[in-house]
C-alpha cells in the first residue's frame, strides 16, 4: 500500500489473537506514531481476562497464543501493553467518517455494540450524517462472495476481508480517495 511516514493508518482492531505474533504485532503497533488501533472485541477479552467470563470466552476465541507471547514478556512491557489497551478509542470520527471496530447507531452505541455487534449493526440504520467503517464482520457474512471484497452498503462499509482466515485476506481503503488494497 506504499505507507508512508507522512501517512496515518487507522487499525480497526483484533490485533491479539491472530496470525502467529500478536505480541510483536501490538507493540509494533504502539511504537508507531502514526498508526492508530481500535479497541476491538479481542483486546476486550484480552484486557479483561482477569474476570472468569472474559478469559474463558478469550481462549475460545484463540487467546491462547496471545497469551503464551504476553506472558513470557517482561513485566515492564506487560504493564504498557496493559496501559495502552485500557485506552484505546472505541471509535474514530474523523470528516464525514466514524471508524469502529464493529456497529455504531445513532441509537444504540455503548461499548459491547461498538465491539460486538453483527447482525444488530448491519439490520438497522446507522441514522448520522456519517459514513461507518467497520471491521469484525467478514464480508462474506454479507455478500457470501470469496474472494472477499470490502463491501459498501447505504451508510457503511465493511472491511474486514477475513485475513485470519483460510483464503482470506487483509483488505485496506485509503480515506483520502477511497482506493482499495487487498494484501
Amino acid at each position: 500500500i506504499e505507507f508512508s511516514d507522512e501517512d496515518d493508518m487507522y487499525i480497526l482492531g483484533d490485533v491479539v489473537d491472530r496470525g502467529k505474533y500478536p505480541i510483536r504485532t501490538l507493540l509494533y503497533i504502539m511504537d508507531q506514531p502514526n498508526m492508530e488501533l481500535l479497541l476491538g472485541n479481542h483486546c476486550e477479552m484480552m484486557r479483561r481476562s482477569s474476570e472468569p467470563n472474559y478469559y474463558e470466552c478469550w481462549m475460545r476465541n484463540g487467546g491462547e497464543v496471545t497469551l503464551n507471547q504476553y506472558s513470557n514478556l517482561r513485566k515492564k512491557d506487560r504493564d504498557r501493553i496493559d496501559e495502552y489497551l485500557n485506552n484505546l478509542p472505541t471509535a474514530i470520527d474523523l470528516d464525514g467518517i466514524l471508524l469502529i471496530h464493529a456497529g455504531y447507531t445513532k441509537e444504540v452505541h455503548d461499548l459491547d455494540f461498538c465491539i460486538w455487534a453483527r447482525e444488530d449493526f448491519l439490520n438497522r440504520e446507522v441514522g448520522i450524517d456519517k459514513t461507518v467503517i467497520f471491521g469484525h464482520t467478514p464480508t462474506s457474512y454479507m455478500t457470501g462472495e470469496k474472494p472477499m471484497r470490502i463491501w459498501y452498503g447505504k451508510d457503511r462499509i465493511g472491511i474486514d476481508c477475513g485475513a485470519c482466515f483460510a483464503g482470506g485476506r487483509l483488505g485496506c481503503l485509503r480515506l483520502d480517495d477511497m482506493k482499495e488494497f487487498y494484501i
